[in-house]
């Protein structure tokens, strides 16, 4: 090589040393592909990619393990498995997807990947960076959220094509971490939820809200998520979710309950499907 040639080799690793520098990072969990799905999307086959840390504490949460980041996350190809050290990069973390996505169904149509958590809405930047890089690529993004955070979201919505996003019951939420999002009495988080739906729905994405019944669940907390829902109810879809027994929820919703929650809100107008989680029964990550 020339010396004009060793020039420009070191000012192109310098350029991208210094890009890569400037790109955004996330704690991952675990990248994967599965067809446990979320909402209208079970059963669709889609990569995970699970981000670390969130600000709430769900009493029905079954990935504990989200809460801090590992030193190194897996990252599932089939029957191979390798680690990546944390933070990674949103250029590397889609390049992971990409790789995820081919190894598990080779010359799949409909690419898709469902950002989830943890809280992805930790990392706006992130998702940012990540769903511009994975659209480029043939992906649709999807986001699995909270929908605690709604300037968060509107610092990324622009990368994402479906949002899914929880309406949390106050009943189903323990101390979070985030102390500002503790709740006073007869409160909830329903204000930033329906905002962030407005965000996402602003931006010509698909919308499911999340409800998660517990066996505590009671009438007036779910009538106040569907009256404050009201106004979108002709936009999103509302999915209503059994929780899976696990942690502080030790058994099931009582199926009288749940007809009694059905009911509700068919008589309040809501195109709604009830979806428990499905990976536990078919054996699925």
């Amino acid at each position: 090589m020339d010396l004009q040639g060793a020039l420009r080799d070191l000012q192109h690793k310098r350029q991208d040393a210094e890009r890569q520098a400037k790109e955004a990072r996330a704690p991952l969990v675990e990248v994967f592909h599965s067809v446990q799905g979320e909402g209208r999307f079970v059963g669709v086959p889609m990569a995970f990619l699970r981000v670390a840390t969130c600000p709430l504490r769900c009493r029905y949460c079954d990935t504990p393990n989200s809460y801090e980041a590992p030193a190194s996350a897996p990252i599932c190809f089939g029957v191979r498995t390798q680690q990546e050290p944390n933070p990674v990069r949103a250029s590397r973390a889609a390049e992971l997807v990409r790789q995820v996505a081919t190894a598990a169904l080779p010359g799949q149509q409909q690419l898709r990947v469902s950002v989830t958590g943890g809280e992805p809405l930790a990392f706006p930047d992130f998702v940012h960076q990540l769903g511009r890089a994975v659209r480029e690529q043939g992906f649709r993004l999807h986001l699995e959220t909270a929908a605690h955070d709604p300037d968060a979201l509107a610092a990324c919505v622009n990368q994402v094509d479906h949002l899914s996003a929880d309406y949390k019951l106050p009943e189903t939420l323990g101390e979070p971490v985030d102390k500002g999002l503790l709740l006073g009495p007869g409160d909830d988080h329903g204000a930033r939820h329906v905002r962030c739906c407005e965000i996402a729905l602003r931006r010509g994405a698909t919308v499911d809200v999340k409800i998660v019944l517990t066996a505590n669940a009671t009438d007036v907390s779910f009538e106040r998520a569907l009256e404050q829902l009201r106004e979108l109810r002709s936009k999103v879809l509302l999915v209503l979710q059994p929780a899976t027994p696990f942690g502080d929820c030790k058994g099931p919703l009582p199926a009288q309950d749940l007809e009694r929650f059905v009911a509700t809100a068919v008589r309040a107008g809501f195109d709604l499907r009830v979806v428990p989680q499905v990976h536990r029964s078919l054996r699925v990550r």
